[in-house]
């Protein structure tokens, strides 16, 4: 029995020894051919560069596989990512098929990655880094192919302590793993194959779209996966993934297509604990999570089911649901558990719409020392989002705090809250403002009541806190305005460090507003940074405000509650993230009161205003009273830098900037202005400004001004050598300017006495819309708009004058600017060589529509001038491009423009004359047509002399009076209707030599490109119809 024992543990360790010392010789007898036939197709199949320190072939690396390793390796991407690396670790193995040593192609079955950086890329437009493989029809044919080689017969992948990123662009999503370990097996050169995966990473990220769902979780999975390379599809049999402690699994399908995939995705967690659930926050929860016992059954699903075609935006519509019943947490040691925890939540995304998301909420409910939370919520759509929602609670502040274990801030007191909410919340362009204004236009309705006592709050890391906080607080809103809402909190108190909050307040609307306030507050501003996280923000100084009011506040209709209201603030500091200077050295004393509800009594006092920014000191003391007839005295010293303020402040898209130096004395009042009671202002001073930038609602572009002074002596404010810019456009400034105070105040418009003068005027450039206010006018629309509140009297000198195809040269003109109407009193231009009077009056209407009359008289003047200068004279008499020599003109115009500031024929009313002095008329169609007619040639291309052609305009018709003409011894007679669009309908008679007593009656109908001539009398039937104007609606938005 001894000697059968040790016979067949010799042949055992025989047999043994012979197979390791096969398995040390095979590489030995065999590392020519393995290791070139493995080189020779790297070089034939990937298209990257792959760099190693050395190569290693054994059995014992990948025990018992043999396999080929290159050390200390590094693989870079395919194009566009050739410079980035693909791929770089300790070691990739190829595994070799034993079998396949014997016969002339060698045969790799099996990758081997370990402990590598994986970095997959792909761009925006899909291009991957991982592209590298050129598969076997793209191998260089020009290579000679020795008679073996080698071929792949994947049946597993491996990777070994390795590091992931994964960036995909196109998606956009990001994933990052850490240590993570990937067993894949299957027949992966096969065209339909399973692929049986096994995952386990110890911290993987996951972000989508910038927002990160997944981080440093880690994750266990068992995956089958069917997979056909053909049709691009997968079937996702068994897919067991442990993330931390929660269970999830997912089934389905997906399909890739040209442009797109179909997919029927369910993702389920199945019903496990709930505290599960919470296993899968970030890291920085891992000890709330170890401190936390929870207790209850809950359950996620997710659901994704559609077609995505990217041609046509079609998308699967998603599904998430979740589920949590019974469920409770206590944190610690806390003296109550939150429980009986139940949520029923719902998200809808048909076909991935934002605009279709329905959030709904049909139970979120808890109890808290037997006193009972609830919540229901309902959301659809995202860009205006309509909410119905419900909440009712009593809860202490701090048992929440405590079950809960918060650790971000400390809360404590008694918490009542009921509140009702069903509306559209939406945003949009300011119907009032043709700019682009975004403004608040919808708010749901709603009804609040809450109750706080005893309440306090601090941040964890911060050392104060705000303290016995109490108040009573009832508001509601009907309808979808804040004008309407109603505000009531009663007893309100609250002690922020060691300062002090105190008051009520009942508002009712907004505009209107009827208010009852009685508020105080006290503090100390450099305490809010200990209390509150400041971000960059600093304040500092003493603080004091009381306020008492009650009545209705309406500034249209010069209503004001009475009133008594102060603030106090010294030694004051504000810095901001936006800016590294601040405001400094802040001190400040303001007073408001009213005795009776007008504006009558009213009465500011600033004594006073001082602050230092950048260096720079301001001082400002004001008195201002009756805003009925506005009483002030003002002093001002320093300078403003008001772009530099806007910006620490954080203001964007501000309307008034640049920088203002002033040395103000400013005492009257705005009656004693008006009633021309000079002798009783005493106004002295000056302003200066510098690079200042206005943007004002009227016009597409911002005026600037290099420089400018106003220097104020009583009732006058002299502008003296301003320059002013306006697109490519360069005036200078002098005057008069008057009711400046009240102006700035808002209490009255701006007057004034005005010179301007400058080489070129644009009008087209003041048009209302201008897709690049910074060109020039080319691609303007919307009439010139003009301020309603400023009047002045302009005197104006300009070399050109352009208004869309007309040019004018040396204007003189006379302008009085006054309630948005501008007057243009009687001016001069030259014109075609000759001088035009002109007389006038504009009125906007709305962005796109305005009101003109015009008088125009000039004597004359060169008709083919006047053809390429004047736009309305080509259109209005086309046959001018046909006639040469002097012309005079009179006539009178009103009607309205449209939104490219040119005339609506139909609207267009007026009369006068054209005086043809001596015009030689050369292939004018109407007189080719009556010389055809006729038959006398001497008709055709006639030379007129001293004709009166009387006219009037209405309703898109001009009529013609009986014009009489001599051309040789005919004596022709016109009369009749021309339509502005060129249709005709003339009655014309040849007077015969001698003395015309004798004529050929005939009608011209048609068109003035072809116009019919015929013997005969004029017919009722020939009339042509009238156009009636019809008026333009103004924009909402611009």
């Amino acid at each position: 029995m001894r000697t059968t024992l040790l016979k067949w543990l010799k042949r055992t360790g025989i047999i043994l020894g012979s197979l390791l010392l096969l398995l040390f010789l095979l590489p030995l007898l065999f590392p020519g051919k393995i290791e070139s036939s493995i080189k020779q197709w790297i070089n034939q199949s990937v298209n990257a560069r792959i760099e190693f320190r050395k190569v290693k072939l054994s059995f014992f690396e990948q025990f018992p596989t043999l396999t080929l390793s290159l050390h200390d390796f590094t693989l870079t991407g395919a194009a566009p990512f050739e410079k980035d690396t693909l791929m770089a670790g300790q070691s990739l193995s190829f595994g070799i098929n034993l079998r396949s040593l014997f016969r002339s192609e060698l045969e790799v079955d099996q990758f081997f990655i370990n402990k590598a950086r994986v970095k997959v890329l792909v761009d925006e437009k899909g291009n991957a880094n991982y592209a590298i493989y050129r598969g076997a029809e793209q191998a260089d044919s020009t290579l000679q192919q020795p008679s073996g080689g080698t071929s792949l017969q994947i049946r597993g992948i491996y990777f070994s302590d390795c590091s992931l990123y994964y960036r995909d662009a196109s998606i956009p999503m990001t994933i990052q793993s850490e240590r993570f370990d990937y067993e894949g097996k299957g027949l992966l050169d096969q065209e339909e194959f399973d692929l049986t995966s096994s995952l386990h990473t110890e911290a993987l990220s996951f972000e989508y779209d910038g927002t990160t769902y997944l981080n440093q979780r880690s994750i266990d999975a068992e995956l089958i996966t069917g997979i056909n390379t053909y049709s691009l599809a997968f079937r996702f049999q068994k897919n067991n993934v442990l993330i931390n402690q929660l269970p999830v699994d997912f089934t389905g399908t997906l399909f890739f297509v040209r442009d797109g995939y179909d997919i029927d995705l369910r993702v389920v967690s199945g019903t496990t604990d709930f505290a599960n659930v919470f296993s899968v926050f970030p890291p920085e929860y891992a000890s709330w999570f170890r401190d936390t016992r929870f207790s209850g059954q809950s359950r996620v699903t997710l659901d994704l089911k559609g077609s995505y075609r990217a041609s046509t935006g079609e998308a699967p519509d998603m599904h998430i649901s979740c589920r949590v019943k019974d469920g409770s947490l206590q944190h610690k040691k806390a003296p109550e558990p939150l429980k009986n925890l139940q949520i029923a939540a719902d998200i809808y995304l048909p076909k991935l719409n934002t605009d279709s998301l329905l959030i709904q909420l049909d139970t979120l409910s808890f109890t808290l020392r037997k006193e009972p939370t609830r919540l229901k919520l309902k959301w659809l759509g995202m860009q205006a989002p309509n909410l119905d929602a419900l909440v009712d609670t009593r809860m202490d502040l701090g048992l929440l705090d405590q079950a809960i274990g918060l650790q971000s801030a400390d809360l404590k007191g008694l918490l009542s809250l009921s509140a009702k909410v069903q509306g559209v919340y939406q945003t949009g362009q300011n119907p009032a403002n043709i700019r682009p204004d975004t403004i608040l236009l919808s708010v749901p309705a709603y009804q609040l009541k809450a109750s706080i006592k005893n309440g306090s709050f601090q941040y964890a890391t911060l050392p104060l806190a705000i303290k016995d906080v109490q108040a009573d607080i009832e508001s509601s809103l009907e309808g979808n305005q804040w004008k309407d809402i109603r505000f009531r909190m009663q007893s309100l108190k609250a002690t922020p460090g060691t300062g002090n909050l105190e008051g009520r307040l009942d508002l009712q609307g907004l505009m209107p507003a009827r208010i009852d306030a009685n508020l105080q507050a006290k503090l100390l501003l450099q305490e809010l940074a200990q209390i509150f996280p400041m971000d960059g923000y600093a304040f500092s100084g003493n603080l004091q405000m009381n306020l008492v009011s009650k009545g209705t506040y309406h500034p249209s209709q010069k209503q004001f509650p009475v009133s008594t209201a102060t603030i106090d603030w010294d030694k004051g500091f504000v810095k901001t993230p936006f800016a590294t200077e601040a405001l400094q050295q802040i001190k400040t004393k303001a007073t408001i009161s009213s005795k009776t509800a007008s504006y009558k009594d009213l009465s500011i006092l600033i004594q006073p205003l001082d602050f230092e920014f950048n260096k720079r000191p301001f001082s400002l003391t004001a008195a201002l009273q009756n805003l009925d007839d506005l009483h002030y005295a003002i002093k001002a010293t320093g300078s403003l830098q008001l772009d530099s303020i806007y910006q620490m402040l954080g203001i964007a898209g501000y309307k008034f900037g640049g920088e203002l130096s002033m040395q103000l004395d400013l005492q009257g009042k705005e009656s004693d202005i008006r009633n021309k009671r000079y002798q009783l202002l005493n106004n002295r001073g000056y302003l200066e400004a510098s690079g200042i930038h206005l943007q004002t609602r009227e016009y597409p572009a911002p005026f600037y001004l290099p420089q400018a002074r106003l220097e104020f002596n009583r009732e006058h404010a002299w502008l003296k050598n301003a320059r002013l810019q306006y697109k490519n456009q360069d005036f200078q400034l002098n005057g008069d300017l008057q009711q400046f105070i009240g102006y700035l105040l808002g209490q009255s418009e701006l007057a004034g006495n005005l010179s301007v003068t400058g080489n070129k005027l644009v009008v087209d450039d003041f048009m209302a819309f201008d897709t690049n206010p910074a060109t020039d006018s080319s691609g303007t629309e919307g009439v010139v708009l003009l301020p309603a509140d400023i009047r002045f009297r302009i005197a104006g000198k300009f070399d050109t004058l352009v208004y869309g195809q007309s040019v004018l040269h040396q204007l003189n003109t006379q302008l009085e600017l006054e309630k948005g109407r501008l007057l243009i009193n009687p001016s001069t231009a030259r014109l075609a060589g000759a001088m035009l009077n002109i007389t006038a009056s504009y009125a906007p209407e709305n962005p796109v529509s305005a009101r003109f009359e015009v008088k125009l008289k000039a004597d004359s003047f060169d008709v083919q001038k006047a053809y390429q200068d004047l736009a309305i004279f080509r259109e209005m008499a086309p046959g001018a491009a046909y006639a040469k020599g002097i012309i005079s003109a009179d006539y009178s115009l009103n009607g309205r423009l449209n939104e490219k500031m040119e005339p609506v024929y139909p609207s267009l009313k007026g009369k006068g004359k054209l005086v043809l002095e001596q015009v030689q008329v050369k292939g004018l169609r109407l007189f080719s047509a009556v010389s055809r007619a006729t038959g006398k040639d001497s008709i055709n291309n006639p030379n007129l002399k001293a004709v009166t052609i009387q006219s009037s305009i209405q309703n898109n018709l001009l009529t013609i009076e009986r014009t009489k003409m001599r051309i040789f011894g005919f004596r022709p007679r016109l009369e009749g209707q021309v339509s502005l669009d060129g249709r005709l309908n003339l009655r014309f008679r040849l007077g015969l030599p001698p003395l015309g007593i004798l004529g050929i009656p005939m009608t011209i109908t048609g068109n003035s490109d072809n116009p019919l001539v015929k013997i005969r009398k004029g017919k009722e039937e020939d009339e042509l119809e009238e156009v009636q104007d019809e008026t333009s609606p103004a924009p909402q938005q611009q």
